[in-house]
């Protein structure tokens, strides 16, 4: 890929761009400041004009324009990941946005993550009204795909996130929670993750998608509660009234200590839009069909309707995200004789998750959600009644995230989960370490 002949292609588009842009530096300082780096840019003395862009965004925390010449002068000086960082940072709503995702598939294809830099190209040329920038990432996007042909056996239409973790509960509680068994033991795991897609045609903003995944968690000491699960799901993307929305269907299966468990058909609609610069609204339905692999919990088939909102805030320094969901239950429920247990509840969830940057190659995660469980129906004992079951789960995160290389990262995260009810064998604290690696291909 030729950059250089590129960038002096491009540099014409930003020139329009920085002589409108220019006057919101209204500090003479600043301006000052700026004015020289964009002299010593010009001048190819890309350490020189990082350090004073540095200067001005000192006191100009979130300007887009010194994010980009930040970025620019990164990526001359060959720091890919701080140039990802700036160029990051635009606003989608700026002007300058389009040119930053050109440059992010610049970045990316350096990173050697050609079908990251096709997506960034294709963000870019759906993203811009200029008709320049639109023919140079049309160009990019032929230029990798017909490599990539040559080069790569995988298509470049092939995306995924997989993680490896070991870790340790002080309290093991089985997962998935409808049944509540807690073992009140001590032990050690090993987690397993995988969620990829293939992209049939078209991409996340209109096209067709295949999607599937796989999850296991081994504990050494309680291996009847060890877990598994496998899915499969088709999607549509496509713009629907000015919401980004994605509708399909999905298929579960999951497994309890080494037997099969439960299957589910999902079904799910979803619809984002960005309604003010930094903030992002999400809305999303579901309904599910689930049925039992064992006849042992035969009392939990039945369907599930979840509705979520969430709020996404783009921050100087990281992403703040809101979200409610409301979910409802209509299971078999358990029923014998004078003995009658409902696993049917409504429940409300709100969670609150911040992530943010703490260094070149640090970020931080912490997040809190509380659950409200209300069990509608009352629980018989022998035939006398226990009353109606309500729970409270308290669940809270932090993780701490270091960027090994440009598609790896190493995390460590503590989870504390604290679950009250009015019934007693239903309460349990749990805490739980875990060390990861996480990787995108």
């Amino acid at each position: 890929m030729r950059t250089k002949t590129i960038s002096v292609q491009t540099a014409a588009v930003l020139l329009a761009l920085f002589s409108s842009l220019l006057p919101a530096m209204t500090e003479a300082n600043e301006k000052t400041a700026f004015d020289r780096g964009v002299r010593l840019f010009a001048a190819g003395d890309y350490a020189g004009a990082a350090a004073l862009f540095e200067q001005v965004l000192a006191s100009e925390q979130d300007n887009a324009i010194v994010h980009f010449n930040l970025g620019s002068s990164y990526y001359k000086l060959g720091r890919y990941d701080q140039a990802r960082e700036h160029f990051s940072k635009i606003g989608a709503s700026h002007n300058l946005a389009p040119v930053a995702y050109y440059n992010l598939g610049l970045v990316a294809f350096r990173t050697k993550r050609r079908d990251l830099a096709i997506r960034w190209f294709q963000r870019c040329l759906e993203s811009s009204d200029d008709r320049a920038l639109k023919q140079l990432a049309a160009k990019q996007i032929a230029r990798l795909k017909k490599r990539e042909k040559r080069s790569s056996s995988i298509p470049n239409n092939f995306t995924g996130y997989y993680s490896i973790g070991i870790g340790r509960d002080d309290n093991v509680a089985r997962v998935p929670d409808e049944i509540l068994q807690v073992s009140n033991q001590r032990s050690g795991f090993l987690d397993l993750f995988l969620s990829s897609s293939y992209w049939i045609n078209g991409s996340y903003r209109h096209g067709n998608a295949v999607k599937f995944g796989a999850a296991l968690t081994h504990y050494d000491q309680v291996s009847r509660y060890s877990s598994n699960l496998l899915n499969v799901g088709l999607y549509h993307y496509r713009p629907l009234f000015g919401w980004h929305s994605r509708y399909g269907i999905h298929y579960y299966r999951s497994g309890l200590g080494g037997e099969g468990f439960q299957q589910r058909i999902r079904l799910q609609v979803r619809a984002g839009k960005r309604y003010m610069p930094k903030q992002r609204l999400r809305v999303q339905y579901e309904y599910s069909q689930i049925n039992e692999l064992s006849s042992l919990y035969s009392y939990l088939a039945g369907t599930q309707q979840r509705f979520k909102m969430e709020n996404r805030t783009h921050l100087a320094r990281g992403r703040l995200r809101i979200g409610y969901q409301l979910e409802l239950n209509d299971k078999q429920d358990y029923r014998q004789a004078d003995r009658f247990s409902s696993y049917s509840p409504v429940r409300h969830t709100v969670s609150v998750w911040y992530r943010s940057l703490l260094g070149r190659k640090w970020r931080g995660r912490i997040g809190l959600d509380y659950r409200f469980s209300d069990y509608q129906k009352e629980n018989i004992v022998g035939g006398i009644s226990k009353g109606v079951r309500k729970d409270r789960r308290l669940r809270s995160t932090f993780g701490v995230i270091y960027e090994l290389t440009s598609h790896l990262d190493l995390e460590v995260s503590l989870r504390r989960t604290e679950n009250d009810s009015n019934f007693a064998e239903r309460e349990y604290v749990s805490n739980q370490v875990m060390f990861s690696v996480g990787g995108y291909f």
